[in-house]
């Protein structure tokens, strides 16, 4: 949602109507076009109608709460950023809103205003993976040293099944945290990341928040043609191996990224040692995090919709995964093909 000025629009979902106000001319000074809205409700209205370039949206308001703002917005608009600024310093308040489509989190009360224009520019310029990879490390000694955080933090990462992402309907399950999936709806196509951890791993749930963060960059940023590794399979998995090798992270991920289009009965896939089922098996090549440089490969195959895959572990965990057209999809389909 970019402005057709260089001015920036912000909207502002805040029903403590004092820092609302503060907060707005604050960022009216600094030449941004500033909506507030006062609840959820409003909030929703205001992106529909002021099409802002970022929101920052409270948690706790009357009404419909900022979950739920966030969940909304980001379904209908996944590229569009969302920092949230919150007195909320709760674990599993802060990891549900990131998990429902926030890119930053603010803490109240705001004592210096330029660390919200900071966080503004942050998100309009894609946040760079090397800065989001610098946040992590802060957190990793904690992650080693507290079994239940590093565990609530990869039960909290999992998405919630059935999902409706615009055309597509998914449904899926997994016997563990350790082997999940993830979801990118770009243009006409849904982009599927599958992600298999080992227990023994010493950096596990470090590692599983490592591979979010680094997505959610290039994700932001295909709307604007800055980075296309969502055009292609191969490109995701490169990108990944890249990174986690960076870290000095020692690991082996395996991952696979698989393309669906809502336009052909074909997946475009790329494999890195996912081991089922057997067509995406042999397709497979290195694991992610062994060797910086590995040249992975695009592979097609043939599908009907509804789309079905199960993974299956060396160790017996399962995922489960189904994905279908919904009926106005279908629709358009076969008036196009009449046509």
């Amino acid at each position: 949602m970019k402005s057709s000025s260089d001015q920036r629009k912000i909207l502002i979902i805040e029903d403590e109507a004092v820092f609302r106000m503060m907060l707005g001319a604050y960022l009216r000074s600094k030449n941004f076009l500033i909506l507030e809205a006062k609840n959820g409700a409003e909030g929703l209205a205001g992106v529909a109608m002021f099409q802002p370039d970022v929101v920052l949206c409270d948690l706790h308001m009357p009404g419909m709460p900022g979950h739920q703002v966030i969940h909304c917005i980001h379904q209908r608009y996944p590229f569009l950023p969302i920092i949230v600024i919150s007195g909320i310093i709760k674990f599993d308040e802060v990891t549900q809103a990131l998990r429902e489509g926030a890119c930053d989190y603010l803490l109240k009360p705001i004592t210096d205003w330029n660390i919200v224009e900071e966080a503004i520019r942050q998100s309009q310029t894609g946040n760079d993976p090397e800065m989001q990879y610098h946040e992590l490390q802060q957190h990793r000694s904690l992650l080693r040293k507290d079994d239940y955080t590093s565990t609530r933090l990869m039960q909290m990462m999992q998405k919630s099944s059935p999902i409706n992402l615009g055309p597509w309907e998914i449904d899926f399950s997994s016997t563990t945290p350790l082997l999940y999936v993830d979801f990118y709806p770009i243009d006409n196509a849904l982009m599927v990341v599958v992600v298999e951890l080992y227990a023994g791993m010493l950096d596990v749930a470090f590692v599983a928040a490592m591979i979010k963060f680094l997505l959610d960059p290039p994700y932001r940023e295909y709307q604007e043609s800055a980075n296309q590794i969502f055009d292609s399979p191969r490109r995701v998995l490169e990108y990944l191996n890249w990174h986690i090798c960076q870290s000095g992270i020692l690991c082996n991920i395996n991952c696979s990224a698989l393309l669906l289009s809502d336009q052909r009965e074909t997946v475009h896939f790329a494999n890195a040692g996912l081991s089922s089922p057997h067509w995406l098996k042999k397709a497979a090549n290195l694991s992610l995090g062994l060797l910086p440089d590995v040249e992975y490969q695009n592979f097609n195959k043939a599908i009907d919709y509804p789309f079905e895959l199960k993974i299956q572990s060396e160790i017996n965990h399962e995922l489960v995964l189904k994905i279908s057209k919904n009926k106005h999809m279908k629709r358009a389909a076969s008036d196009a093909a009449l046509r």
